[in-house]
C-alpha cells in the first residue's frame, strides 16, 4: 500500500503544480504581462565569498585575533520551480556550489606569555534550500526583484596549530554546518527561456566545535625566566557568517510563450559607423583595504614564525572608466584608479629567542597606504536589447600597493620587541607589492525600473602573480617575495539615467586575491622560506558617466 500512496501523492503534487502554473498564466495575461516565469528552471552561477569565523577562546579574552577571514571563489548550479500570480512570483530553489576559500588568523592569544595558535578555515562546498518571493516591477514583467529565505549548509575544515614552529600536535575538524540563508536579487528575462540575475546572500551557521592545540605557557613570575609548561588541549566553539555575491544564468523549461515584440532589437543604430557606442566616466572611491602575510618556517605556514597584518586601511581615491560597444558585438572596457589613506599594522612573532624568551609578541604601527590599479577587458555582447546586456569577457588587471609603517608599540609581551616604543615620526617597515591578474568574467546590465539599471561586473581570476618587497628599515633587512594564486573581483553599480546620455550611480566593490604557496628570500641572503599572501579591497563607489554614439571622423569631398 505504501508505494501506491507515494504514487498518488506524487501525482497529486504534479497536478497541483500544473494547476497553479496554469492559474498563474491566466492571471499574468489578465494583468497585461506577457512574460511567463512559471515552471521548472535550471541554471549555473559563479561569484565571490567571504566567511567570517568567530572562534571562542576558552582561556579568556584575547589580545588580538580570533576572527578568521576566509575569502574565495564559488561556482555551481541551481534548480527551482516558479508559480506566477499576476506580478507576484513565488518559488522554491535548491543550490549547490563548489568553493575555493581559505583564510588564517591568530587564535587563543589570551596572554603574551602563551604561544598562541594559527587557526585556518578551509571551505570547499556550500548550498541552500530556499523559498523565493518576488515582484515583477516593469510593465511587461521581464524584471523580477526577489527575496529568498531558508536553510543553508556548508562543508568547512577548521584547523589550529601552535605557532612558532614548535612541532606540537595540531588539531583539525571537518564538518557540515547547518544554518540560515537569506538573500536578495534581481533577475532579467532574456527572450523566451533564458534569464540572467545578480544576487547577494547572507548565511549564518550554528556553532561548531573544535579543540585548541597543545600549547606552551611561560609562568610569570618564575625563578627561571625561560621556563615554560605545556597547556593541554581544550574544547572550543566557533560560529560562522558567510557573504556571497553571485552572477547567475537560468534556463526555463516548459512551453515557450509567443512574444509580442522583439526582445533582441539593438539598443542603438547611429549613422556613420553603425552601432559604435562610447561611454566615459569618473568615480569617487571610498575604500577599505587589508593585506596579510604569514611567514613560515621549516614546518610551513600552518605554524608561522611571523605574521604581518595591514588592516583598516581607509582610502580616498578616484577612477576614470570607459567602454566601447561595436555593432558586431565586440566590447572593450576598463578603468584606472588611485587612492591613498591610513591604517594599522600588527606585526606578530612567536617564540622569539631574545635574552629573555618571549612566547608571543605583537606590535602596533600606523600605516600610510597608497594604491594604484587598472583593468582592461575585451568581450562580446551575447545578448543586447533595449533593457539588458550580457557580456562575457577576458582581460588583464594590475594592482600596486605601497605601505609605510611608522612608530612601534608592544601590545602583548612587555619583554618583546618595541618594549621601548618609538614615535610615529620614525619609519619602521615598508611593503611594496604588485599583483597582476588574468580576468575571466561576465558583465551584465539589467534595467530594473524605467531609467534605473543594475550593473554587475564579476571576474574570476584563474591566474594571479604576486611580487613584493618587505623592508624592515631599522634592521636593514630587505626581503623579496613572490608567489602565484587566484582571486575574484566583483563590482556592483546602480545607475540612473538623468538623460539619454548622462547617468549617475552608486555601488560597491569587493576584490580578493591570494598567493597561498608563496616564497620569500628572507633578508635577501638566499634563505628561502614559505609565505602566504592575501589582499582584500572593498569600496563604496559614486560615479557619473556620459554615453554617446560616434559617427566617425568627417571627410571632405
Amino acid at each position: 500500500m505504501a508505494p501506491r500512496r507515494v504514487a498518488r501523492w506524487i501525482a497529486f503534487t504534479l497536478a497541483a503544480c500544473s494547476t497553479a502554473a496554469h492559474a498563474g498564466e491566466i492571471s499574468a495575461q489578465a494583468s497585461g504581462i506577457y512574460a511567463d516565469w512559471s515552471g521548472l528552471y535550471v541554471g549555473a552561477h559563479f561569484g565571490g565569498a567571504l566567511a567570517l569565523t568567530k572562534i571562542d577562546d576558552p582561556f579568556g579574552p584575547s589580545i588580538y585575533g580570533d576572527t578568521v577571514r576566509t575569502m574565495g571563489q564559488i561556482g555551481g548550479g541551481q534548480v527551482g520551480y516558479n508559480w506566477q500570480f499576476g506580478r507576484t512570483v513565488l518559488g522554491v530553489e535548491a543550490e549547490a556550489s563548489w568553493a575555493n576559500a581559505y583564510g588564517t588568523d591568530t587564535c587563543f592569544a589570551f596572554s603574551g606569555n602563551y604561544i598562541s595558535a594559527n587557526c585556518g578555515v578551509d571551505i570547499n562546498a556550500m548550498g541552500s534550500f530556499t523559498g523565493r518571493a518576488g515582484w515583477l516591477i516593469d510593465n511587461d514583467g521581464r524584471t523580477l526583484l526577489y527575496g529568498k529565505a531558508g536553510l543553508a549548509w556548508q562543508n568547512a575544515s577548521v584547523t589550529s596549530a601552535t605557532s612558532g614552529g614548535t612541532a606540537l600536535p595540531s588539531t583539525s575538524t571537518t564538518d557540515y554546518l547547518w544554518g540560515l540563508a537569506l538573500g536578495v536579487g534581481a533577475e532579467r528575462m532574456l527572450g523566451e527561456r533564458w534569464s540572467v540575475r545578480a544576487e547577494y546572500d547572507y548565511r549564518h551557521f550554528s556553532d561548531g566545535g573544535m579543540q585548541t592545540p597543545v600549547g606552551i605557557f611561560q609562568p610569570v613570575p618564575s625563578p627561571d625566566p625561560n621556563a615554560v609548561v605545556q597547556v593541554p588541549s581544550r574544547a572550543a566553539d566557533f560560529s560562522q557568517q558567510t557573504h556571497l555575491i553571485k552572477f547567475g544564468l537560468n534556463y526555463r523549461f516548459g512551453e515557450a510563450q509567443q512574444q509580442t515584440r522583439s526582445v533582441a532589437a539593438p539598443a542603438f543604430s547611429p549613422p556613420g559607423i553603425p552601432g559604435v557606442r562610447i561611454e566615459i566616466g569618473a568615480r569617487y572611491v571610498y575604500g577599505w583595504g587589508r593585506f596579510q602575510k604569514d611567514l613560515g618556517d621549516v614546518l610551513g605556514v600552518s605554524s608561522p614564525a611571523s605574521r604581518l597584518t595591514y588592516g583598516g586601511m581607509k582610502t580616498n581615491g578616484a577612477e576614470l572608466l570607459g567602454r566601447v560597444d561595436l555593432a558586431n558585438g565586440i566590447v572593450a572596457k576598463g578603468f584606472i584608479g588611485w587612492g591613498d589613506g591610513t591604517g594599522s599594522l600588527y606585526d606578530e612573532d612567536w617564540a622569539i629567542p631574545v635574552a629573555v624568551f618571549a612566547p608571543y609578541s605583537n606590535t602596533w604601527s600606523k600605516v600610510d597606504d597608497r594604491i594604484s590599479y587598472g583593468t582592461v577587458d575585451v568581450g562580446y555582447n551575447v545578448w543586447r536589447d533595449d533593457g539588458s546586456r550580457v557580456t562575457p569577457f577576458v582581460g588583464y588587471g594590475h594592482f600596486h600597493q605601497q605601505m609605510a609603517a611608522r612608530g612601534c608599540v608592544q601590545v602583548a609581551n612587555p619583554q618583546a620587541v618595541c618594549r621601548n616604543p618609538f614615535p610615529l615620526s620614525i619609519l619602521g617597515i615598508t611593503e611594496d607589492d604588485t599583483w597582476q591578474v588574468l580576468r575571466v568574467g561576465v558583465a551584465a546590465d539589467m534595467e530594473i525600473l524605467p531609467a534605473v539599471t543594475l550593473s554587475l561586473d564579476a571576474a574570476y581570476l584563474p591566474f594571479v602573480r604576486f611580487n613584493g618587497t618587505d623592508n624592515h628599515v631599522r634592521r636593514s633587512l630587505i626581503s623579496p617575495e613572490w608567489g602565484g594564486g587566484t582571486g575574484t573581483q566583483i563590482d556592483l553599480m546602480l545607475n540612473y539615467a538623468v538623460t539619454e546620455q548622462f547617468s549617475v550611480g552608486v555601488g560597491g566593490r569587493y576584490w580578493s586575491m591570494w598567493a597561498r604557496d608563496g616564497r620569500a628570500n628572507f633578508g635577501g641572503g638566499g634563505d628561502i622560506v614559505p609565505i602566504r599572501h592575501a589582499v582584500e579591497q572593498a569600496a563604496f563607489l559614486a560615479q557619473g558617466s556620459y554615453a554617446f554614439d560616434w559617427s566617425g571622423p568627417s571627410t571632405l569631398d
